[in-house]
C-alpha cells in the first residue's frame, strides 16, 4: 500500500469514516482526479466504498488499516492523587473530574 493510500485512510478516520472526493483531494493536497483513483484501487481491494464516485465510506478492512495507523501511540492519563478544592472531585453536573 502507498503512502498516498494510507493518506487517504487516515482522512477518512479524521472525517469520521466518510469523505467526499473533493474533501479528500483538498486534505491530501492532491488533484480530484488522483484522488478519485486512489479510492478507486482502495474500493477495489475492500479498504472503502466509492459510492456514485464522490463519496467514500470505510469497510472493515480500511478501517482495522487506518485504525493501526492513527491509534498506535496509546495515551496515557495521569490521575493526581490530590483530592480537588471543591467537592469530592465532581463538577457541578456530577461528573468526575480528573486532572492531568
Amino acid at each position: 500500500m502507498s503512502g498516498t493510500e494510507l493518506k487517504v485512510l487516515e482522512i477518512l478516520w479524521d472525517w469520521g469514516g466518510e469523505a467526499s472526493i473533493d474533501t479528500i483531494a483538498r486534505e491530501a493536497r492532491i488533484s480530484t482526479d488522483y484522488a478519485r483513483l486512489i479510492c478507486n484501487n482502495l474500493g477495489r481491494h475492500d479498504y472503502i466504498d466509492f459510492l456514485h464516485s464522490k463519496l467514500a465510506v470505510f469497510r472493515g478492512k480500511g478501517k482495522l488499516e487506518a485504525a493501526k495507523r492513527k491509534v498506535n501511540k496509546p495515551s496515557k492519563i495521569v490521575v493526581s492523587k490530590k483530592m480537588p478544592k471543591f467537592g469530592l472531585g465532581k463538577d457541578r453536573d456530577g461528573k468526575f473530574i480528573l486532572e492531568y
